[in-house]
């Protein structure tokens, strides 16, 4: 920086000595990257530039540089001052350029400091009480340099946080969390594997999981508070370096408590474990009731279990009542020859932000196989990213999203296949059933030099319900690997004219057709779910109730 000034500020004074002997200056254009390092010079290390600049200077032209800035912001006005009492030869239309460039670094670094409020006051707000200090340590140091993400990058280019951004992120009243009624949220299979987390502190209370104990599996919740268990050896070991951002830097911070769930090696478990998620709503509208939840799932070798996630508002929380923002992470770890089926149901109200970040690592002949459907919330926003670790791994990923009116639904995930004989298979699917709503899937395949023999497919379906409805939709698989049976695809249309004739041709009705084809779209999600019959009964009730929200009518 200090040497692109100087070759500035010698350039000028070669122009103005060839104005003093009658000859026309040859213009040299500035630097393009000068404003940045300029005003990092002024902000930074002015003492030193002044030593390098005491050649004498023309005053007149220095007292009408500063005249020029001295309306901008501060930081040009104290750039201007220096310039002036720095005896500096320069031109006219040199501090022309100056201003200008000075004016900009000025409204970046106004910018950035307004952005770094919101997260401060966010943490302010948020981060109540002693927390996971083992969690908070990196994640502050993460935040002092962070910056909320805008569309301008990449992976939030079609995600507007604005619903975030535009609110005041405050603590969950505790109080509330006590009346809440969690018996809605079972099914069969787990009456006594139930674990209950209410704006993200788990609930022993609502819980019930003698059956998880019996089956030879673990539950421990981690905090500051004496006696609690301490922080298992996985957490935030795939979080620590920056990964998820900065809304992952947020649950570090905020997150009160780690739930961990541990299935030692040799266990299989007989009954899913069920992780129910509930959050509460604050009373201003100018503001979010925040949440952090943050679990961690280590499965042993040879080890198995089935998980089943809940996301919902506590009874009595409507599309109608102030939003709330729930903020997850969840960070899984599989040894050699272990196996997790996992399902995620998210039916946040419309008025909600939901963002989630879920990481994974898979050690040799591991298999991770996870169903996920989404429903609720304002913004939707689920990042994943999936490790394999070892050879003959299997990551098998299946989603259904339906964005109605004003919804976001988002589904970022990234796979990296690093050992020989890995298999992985992405199915992404998407209704849009408003004109104002929107569909959002970025999907990263990566099969490195080392990753022979892998087969890896992907494809992503989206279906658009009426006009104007949006998607945007980047299936990426890049491939390193010479031996490998790798494909994908996307797909996104209107219901097919030719299915919706041969229903038709059956004698029913062009609306009963219809309705049966939605129906159908994500029959093959939600099929794969585990938990048996209750949760996908359940699961088909909210995609109906969501449906019949944009006036889009399923059969009975």
């Amino acid at each position: 920086a200090r040497v692109l000034f100087l070759r500035d500020c010698w350039t000028l004074k070669d122009n103005v000595v060839d104005a003093a002997h009658a000859r026309t200056p040859t213009p040299r254009a500035p630097h393009a990257r000068l404003a940045t390092p300029l005003s990092r010079a002024f902000a930074d290390d002015t003492t030193v530039i002044t030593a390098h600049l005491s050649r004498g200077v023309d005053r007149e032209v220095a007292r009408a540089m500063s005249a020029r800035v001295s309306s901008a912001t501060p930081r040009a006005a104290a750039a201007a001052k220096f310039v002036a009492g720095s005896r500096r030869r320069t031109t006219t239309s040199s501090s022309r350029v100056a201003t200008r460039r000075v004016a900009a670094a000025a409204t970046a670094a106004e910018a950035s400091t307004i952005e770094d409020k919101w997260i401060a006051g966010s943490v302010e707000r948020c981060a109540i009480g002693a927390g996971v200090e083992s969690l908070r340590a990196g994640a502050v140091t993460q935040l002092a340099r962070a910056r909320m993400p805008t569309s301008r990058a990449e992976e939030f280019r079609f995600t507007d946080l604005a619903p975030l951004l535009t609110k005041q992120p405050t603590a969950a009243d505790a109080s509330k969390a006590d009346d809440v009624d969690a018996s809605a949220w079972t099914f069969e299979a787990a009456n006594a594997s139930r674990v209950v987390l209410v704006d993200g502190v788990f609930r022993a209370d609502k819980s019930s999981i003698d059956a998880i104990a019996k089956g030879g599996a673990k539950i421990s919740v981690s905090a500051a508070a004496a006696g609690d268990a301490a922080p298992p050896a996985a957490l935030g070991s795939m979080t620590s370096t920056g990964r998820g951002g900065v809304l992952a830097s947020l649950n570090a911070v905020m997150a009160s408590d780690v739930v961990h769930v541990d299935v030692p090696a040799g266990v299989t478990l007989d009954v899913p474990i069920h992780i129910v998620q509930l959050s509460t709503s604050g009373d201003d509208a100018a503001e979010l009731s925040s949440s952090a939840p943050r679990i961690v799932i280590t499965v042993g070798e040879r080890a198995s279990v089935e998980v089943v996630e809940e996301f919902a508002p506590a009874p009595g929380v409507s599309d109608d009542a102030c939003g709330y923002w729930h903020n997850g992470v969840c960070e899984i770890v599989i040894e050699k020859d272990g196996r997790v089926t996992h399902a995620m149901v998210q039916a946040q109200t419309r008025n909600a932000v939901h963002t989630r970040l879920t990481t994974l690592t898979q050690a040799e002949s591991s298999t991770y196989a996870l169903a996920e459907v989404n429903v609720g919330g304002k913004i939707g926003r689920h990042d994943l990213g999936i490790e394999q670790l070892g050879p003959r791994t299997v990551t098998e990923l299946s989603c259904f999203n339906l964005a109605g009116a004003g919804q976001c639904m988002d589904l970022h995930s990234s796979v990296t296949l690093d050992h020989e004989e890995g298999k992985t298979d992405q199915v992404h699917k998407c209704i849009v059933s408003s004109a104002s709503g929107r569909g959002v899937f970025d999907g990263n395949v990566k099969v490195n030099k080392l990753a022979q023999r892998t087969d890896a497919g992907q494809i992503s379906r989206n279906l658009l319900l009426v006009p104007k409805a949006t998607v945007n939709v980047k299936p990426n698989l890049q491939i390193v690997a010479d031996d490998v049976v790798c494909t994908h695809g996307c797909t996104v249309s209107d219901l097919e004219e030719e299915e919706l004739f041969y229903i038709q041709s059956r004698g029913l009705s062009p609306a009963v057709a219809r309705s049966l084809l939605v129906a159908g779209f994500g029959l093959e999600i939600v099929s794969k779910l585990p938990g048996g019959k209750d949760i996908r009964d359940r699961v088909g009730a909210l995609v109906k109730a969501s449906l019949d929200k944009d006036d889009v009518q399923l059969v009975a």
